[in-house]
Formats: C-alpha cells, structure tokens, sequence
C-alpha cells in the first residue's frame, strides 16, 4: 500500500509517518496544494490523507480550506476513472462528521480529528477499513498469470536480517552507511549540513540530541522546520531501502536517526568517520543525462536492485527524470526491470 500524505503541520505529519511505518505501507508527503499535484502527476497511490487546511504553495502560507477542496477535485481528475479514496484529517470534528455531498462526491471516504486518539478512532483502524484490510469488505486480489510464451524471471530471495548498526562515513563527494552510497553531496546538500550538525558528541560519549527548531537556526535555514524533516525523511527512506535491497537488512525509521523527545540525534550504535580531510580535490558530479545514467550504472553494479523511488533519493533528481533515464538504460539493453509495476526494482542485464 501507497499513501499520499498532505498536511503542512511538522508534528502531525511525524504522527502519520509512525502509523504508516508501523502498518507497512510506503507514502510520501506534500505541504501544499501545488506539491501533491507533482507527486500525483508521477506516482499512482491507494489513498490520500489529507488535511484540507492547505496553504496553495509552499513558503507562502495563508492556508485555506478552498485549496483542499480543490486537491480533491485535482486527485478526481488526474486518477480518474479510478481515483484512490481519501482520509480527511481535520482539526474540526463537525467538518468531518458532517461531510457535505461535495466533499463526499470528490473522493473523502472517511474522517479523523486531529489530534488522533488511540482512545477513539485510531488513525491505523480508519485506515485499514478504507482501503479494505480487513472486514467482511476485504478484497481477495488474484495473482496474474503469465501469459503463454513469456518467461518469468524470479527474483533471488535475499537473506534477511536485523540491522544492528553500522559505521557511516563521509567521503569527499557523497556519504556511505555500511560500505553502501546513501547520497551525493552535490544533489543532497541540506541532508549533507544536518548530518554534520548531528555529528557532535557529549563528553560521555552520547550523541546531542537537536529540535528541528535547533536545526533551523543552526543552518539558518530560510524553509523552516517542514525543510528539515522532509530532509531527514529522505534520508531514512533511502538508507532503509539500501539496506534491505544491498544487504538484506531490516532497518526501522529509528534505527539511524532517532527522533522525539529530546530531538532529532544518531543512534548509539552508528559510529561516523569522516575522511574528507584526508582526501584533496573533491569531485563536483556534473548533472546532465549522461552523467546521471553513468551514476544509476554505478549503483546497480555488483548485483545491486533498487527501485527508482531509492535512485532518485541518490541522485537527489525528481522522481519524473530519474524514470526518464531508467527508461533510456532500458531500452538501450544496459538495465531490466524485475517484478509489479509499483514495488519491482531495476538491475543491471545479466545480474
């Protein structure tokens, strides 16, 4: 399951992320109106959570219900004929409560009031019953065939296991956490400067914890703390996925970076070593075609299978250039695309 999350508040989008990884299901994120018509113009989702006090753009403020409203005839328009049913998080009960036929016609399903309640309505129960999970309104989805003629491919099945920490280090163009390439300095320059200012230690050997609002003025950041969270969720999106696809490793969204109540802070069992100082002439990656297909190339040597969600956190490019490439290294014979269309990864020919 995919979920379109669309909310400008910092804490509740933390909130949402828990329950999402908590259920499973993969998602992305969006402050505003314009943000969520780029993601749904090149990605499909299952549902929307949405908050319909939105602000049209980003960092221009004045939320507005009108914009959520006209969100939810952008999701009926861009996915039609089969738009994914929509969440609407509210903040006032009777909005949701008392849906109107307008809102009802252009997708909202079901509703939650924020702040969410464990007591009440658990977030995970609202959504679990709108996309069909469970219940005596659960779908029984049937595996295709394949057709007469075509060969099937199976994956290799990967060992799985725990991931119980690791050693991340900064290199002169990019930062790797367990032998493997997280990201390039030159496409993830913000995630570079909070991991740097995460990168301190109390004389006992802690690590500091930092609020977003510590990190905001540290790296005087202009786009306030939204900026600095979509950052780390990046981050930990891209290490995740890594892990799993690389090295077979399981890794939650606390496991790297831990967060909540003192702050954002590294766990206890990451250690870091910085080797920049040791190496002289760093290399600017230049960003064109041919450069971006060279580096895709690149991390799907060894064997290696990602999907293009994790490349494009690597190459820090839209969701939108990356398939383009991929698109070219395919038809070109370079790589192949194994698996579903939503969740299948790329590989190298032959691998």
């Amino acid at each position: 399951m995919k979920a379109l999350v669309v909310e400008d508040d910092p804490t509740i989008v933390e909130m949402v992320e828990d329950v999402l990884f908590s259920l499973g299901h993969e998602f992305e994120v969006a402050t505003n109106q314009q943000d969520a018509q780029q993601l749904l113009k090149g990605m499909d989702f299952d549902y929307v959570l949405l908050d319909l006090q939105i602000p049209a753009k980003a960092n221009r403020g004045g939320a507005d219900k009108q914009y959520g409203i006209n969100l939810l005839k952008d999701i009926q328009r861009m996915k039609a004929p089969s738009p994914p049913p929509v969440i609407m998080m509210t903040a006032h009960l009777a909005d949701g409560f008392n849906l109107s036929s307008e809102l009802q016609r252009n997708g909202v399903r079901e509703c939650i009031a924020k702040p969410f309640s464990d007591a009440a309505r658990p977030l995970s129960s609202v959504i679990l019953a709108v996309v069909g999970e469970y219940g005596p309104k659960a779908k029984t989805i049937e595996t295709p065939k394949p057709a007469p003629n075509v060969i099937v491919r199976e994956a290799p099945v990967i060992e799985t296991k725990r991931f119980s920490g690791g050693e991340l280090v900064f290199k002169h163009d990019r930062i790797t956490l367990c032998g493997q390439t997280i990201f390039y300095y030159s496409r993830s320059k913000q995630t570079t400067r909070i991991l740097e200012a995460l990168n301190v230690k109390t004389q006992t050997g802690t690590w500091i914890a930092k609020s977003g609002p510590e990190l905001v003025s540290e790296l005087g950041n202009a786009s306030g703390q939204n900026s600095i969270t979509c950052s780390i969720r990046a981050f930990r999106d891209s290490a995740i996925d890594l892990l799993k696809t690389q090295l077979g490793l399981i890794c939650g969204k606390q496991d790297i970076i831990s967060s909540g109540g003192r702050g954002y802070r590294f766990n206890d069992w990451i250690t870091i070593r910085d080797t920049r100082k040791a190496e002289t002439d760093p290399i600017e990656i230049e960003d064109t075609p041919a450069s971006r297909r060279l580096r895709i190339l690149e991390l799907l040597g060894d064997g290696g299978k990602l999907r293009s969600t994790c490349i494009a956190n690597h190459l820090g490019c839209s969701l939108k250039t990356v398939k383009r490439e991929l698109e070219t290294l395919r038809l070109a014979g370079r790589i192949e695309f194994i698996g579903p269309s939503k969740t299948g990864t790329y590989q190298l020919v032959g691998s």
